[in-house]
């Protein structure tokens, strides 16, 4: 029973990696012969759906960018797609990770509300061009790029304000734009928002959801903004207005550093 046991165990492990890609990547165009990873409803998706479009099995789909690193650390895909930001906040902190220095695409990000809502849209323009103006947007990304563990109760949600809550959607599972831990939501775009609450008067509420949600939520009222790393698309403003950008990014692609 022992020997059929480890004869089991073998053939497990050899079908593990015989699953594992390897296919060396130097630039963007060797994508179109890997598994590439992205993350779900993502820009970076749609990129590279279109690249793949003849051999979209070769695109393996994760729900959070954590999870796309580990499957490229442990050989599941070649390379993973994703913003440039958290790429760099990756690998800051994992030598056995690297940035093609080849960029896929360039991108803004911009804050999403219901379509044809302009009276919260102005408002938050307007907010958004006094914090720009006062130098408090730079600091905060200053901030989350140098700071590993920002303390998240150090953040002014602005409780009880007079003009009732303002609710937020994201995705709180991508460093350093939202992330939520047990002590409570933190990131970039979380301190944007609470800066914005207070121009405005409102209590900041996050409410975290998985990224392909978001647009269902903000649609049905549940939340009045997407606040996300939220890439602006023509696709997207066809079903939600986006606010002025308030910072831009680039897809990048990530592969094993060998």
């Amino acid at each position: 029973m022992k020997k059929f046991i480890r004869i089991a165990l073998i053939l497990a492990v050899i079908a593990l990696f015989a699953g594992c890609s390897s296919a060396e990547i130097t630039k963007i165009d060797d994508l179109k012969a890997s598994k590439v990873g992205v993350q779900n409803a993502s820009v970076g998706e749609s990129l590279i759906r279109e690249m793949l479009k003849d051999s979209q099995d070769n695109i393996l789909v994760y729900e959070d960018v954590a999870a796309l690193i580990e499957a490229l650390k442990v050989g599941q895909v070649d390379a993973v797609v994703m913003d440039e930001s958290p790429a760099r906040f990756f690998t800051a902190n994992e030598q056995a990770i690297k940035i093609l220095p080849e960029t896929l695409y360039s991108s803004y990000y911009g804050i999403a509300v219901k379509k044809g809502n302009q009276e919260l849209l102005k408002s938050v323009n307007k907010a958004l061009v006094e914090i720009k103006e006062e130098g408090t947007l730079a600091a905060i990304i200053s901030k989350y790029i140098h700071v590993e563990e920002p303390d998240p109760a150090a953040i002014d949600f602005n409780l009880g304000a007079k003009n009732g809550k303002l609710w937020v959607g994201c995705a709180a599972a991508f460093p350093p734009y939202e992330v939520r831990t047990i002590k409570g939501f933190s990131g970039i775009d979380v301190e944007l928002c609470a800066a914005v609450a207070k121009k405005l008067d409102k209590e900041l509420i996050m409410v975290d959801y998985r990224f392909e949600v978001l647009p269902e939520a903000l649609e049905t009222g549940r939340i009045d903004m997407i606040c996300s790393a939220l890439v602006m698309t023509e696709e997207r403003a066809a079903v939600m207005d986006f606010s002025d950008p308030y910072d831009a990014d680039q897809q990048v692609v990530l592969i094993p550093a060998k």
